[in-house]
């Protein structure tokens, strides 16, 4: 598997950052886990929507804001006989109202399908399963192997779900984990996100091979996730824009 990083900040999207996605290649197959603001710009166009899947891990708009360029762009160039398949969509089931109006987006070429805890996707030689975890709205952290190997994101989630990710997550290859706070800024332990230490420990305890921390602040000084996600695990990376990775 191949893995390049789209978008790596929240809530918004800067000059430099677009908000969170991921692109992970296996064969001739592209699975996209998330598509926050600016991240269709990383695509090619209209190669890559020929073998293309997208699950969005919840519905927040600043992972899901670019489903409607995606939607558009597979419909031009469908009409343009350009392109061949319908882009497959995943999506949590609620809040119900932005579910049916992605779904409901008629300049679209697209096939649409729910995801639940229970789910099990099979893309080529991918196998994609589905954690639940502590959030604001429905939101499920991804596992993603081939061939013995597996990439885990977290997605967004408080602390609170801690074991059942650790569990989820543990001897993973890669774990791709937001990191949207400081602890130097006394946020509570238990949050609707995590802080780079909390990251930390979750990969320690899961005993994962290497750390990407990612859903940064735009502001903040990025090297002081990786600072304060390292008094607990060594092997943390930051994701960056464009940012290419081989899982082998």
């Amino acid at each position: 598997m191949k893995l390049k990083v789209l978008g790596t900040q929240s809530p918004y999207n800067t000059k430099r950052h677009n908000c969170p996605g991921f692109l992970i290649q296996e064969g001739e197959n592209l699975l996209m886990l998330d598509c926050g603001s600016g991240t269709h710009k990383m695509l090619r166009y209209p190669n890559d929507l020929q073998k293309l899947s997208v699950i969005i891990s919840h519905l927040h708009r600043d992972h899901y804001n670019d489903i409607y360029n995606l939607q558009y762009a597979s419909f031009v160039f469908h009409n343009q006989k350009r392109c061949n398949n319908a882009i497959n969509i995943y999506v949590p089931k609620t809040p119900i109202s932005i579910n049916e109006d992605i779904k409901l987006e008629s300049n679209s070429f697209a096939e649409y399908h729910d995801i639940s805890e229970n789910a099990k996707i099979n893309i080529g030689n991918m196998e994609v399963t589905f954690c639940k975890t502590d959030h604001p709205v429905e939101t499920y952290a991804i596992k993603v192997t081939s061939k013995g190997k597996n990439i885990v994101y977290t997605s967004d989630t408080s602390f609170s779900a801690k074991e059942k990710i650790i569990e989820f997550a543990k001897g993973a290859d890669l774990l791709i984990c937001e990191a949207s706070l400081l602890e130097e800024y006394g946020f509570p332990e238990i949050n609707s996100h995590l802080t780079a230490r909390q990251a930390g420990i979750i990969a320690k305890e899961a005993k994962v091979k290497e750390l990407m921390l990612t859903h940064l602040w735009p502001e903040e000084n990025a090297r002081k996730y990786v600072k304060e996600a390292k008094k607990e695990f060594k092997k943390v990376v930051l994701a960056k824009e464009g940012k290419n990775k081989k899982i082998h």
